[in-house]
């Protein structure tokens, strides 16, 4: 019998709405023990306590309602292969997911894809400087990578997205490099509409239209 030793949590950041992927051992925690995980942008996100031997405590900064809540869950509930949605007790809204790092990943896609039924239902209205372009941004972009036309010049095939505010930033887990695509305005979206696919450079952090950043190396 193969005992999972490792989840992945994946949060939006409610300072600056980046989404991180952050790996939890369970072999870090000890009873009493505790782990922080920051955002990019510095601020605190999850923090985990080992409470005693079979529970933990998540104390979740919450994106939707700005407060931290908190969330027992048992030892095998926090490392198997299920997916666990972390949810806005006040709002309802899926704010986070624990799990496989390939499940959480799916389950991030699956919102993206629906993103427009989101926006319309459950309030992430207020998370996107421009709700409707960003929509149709994150949908255009599902349906190039569902046609495999996403990749990067390393040869890397599978690109990762994280979301902002005010754009998209897909990025290479084979040599770092990351392309930005704003989702501000009708230009940005009549912008995207004009790419046939998305290629990254190799080891290179830029904006793909080539008009808000210069290339710089990949950070």
């Amino acid at each position: 019998m193969l005992i999972s030793s490792q989840t992945t949590l994946s949060l939006r950041c409610p300072n600056c709405g980046g989404l991180g992927f952050y790996a939890l051992s369970r072999f870090c925690l000890g009873i009493g023990g505790s782990v922080e995980m920051h955002c990019e942008c510095g601020k605190s996100l999850i923090t985990v306590y080992h409470k005693r031997k079979k529970y933990y405590c998540l104390q979740v900064e919450c994106m939707m309602c700005d407060t931290k809540h908190v969330i027992n869950y048992t030892g095998s509930e926090l490392w198997n292969n299920n997916v666990m949605n972390i949810v806005c007790e006040n709002s309802g809204v899926e704010i986070g997911f624990a799990g496989t790092r390939d499940a959480v990943v799916q389950s991030i896609r699956r919102i993206d894809r629906s993103i427009g039924e989101v926006i319309d239902n459950r309030g992430y209205d207020k998370f996107f400087l421009n709700p409707e372009v960003m929509y149709q941004v994150l949908d255009f972009l599902g349906g190039l990578s569902e046609e495999g036309l996403t990749s990067c010049t390393c040869g890397g095939e599978q690109l990762e997205m994280a979301v902002y505010p005010d754009r998209v930033e897909l990025y290479c887990n084979n040599c770092d490099a990351v392309g930005v695509i704003f989702a501000e305005t009708v230009k940005d979206l009549q912008w995207i509409h004009s790419m046939e696919k998305v290629q990254l450079e190799t080891h290179v952090y830029h904006c793909l239209d080539d008009k808000r950043l210069r290339k710089k190396p990949s950070r």
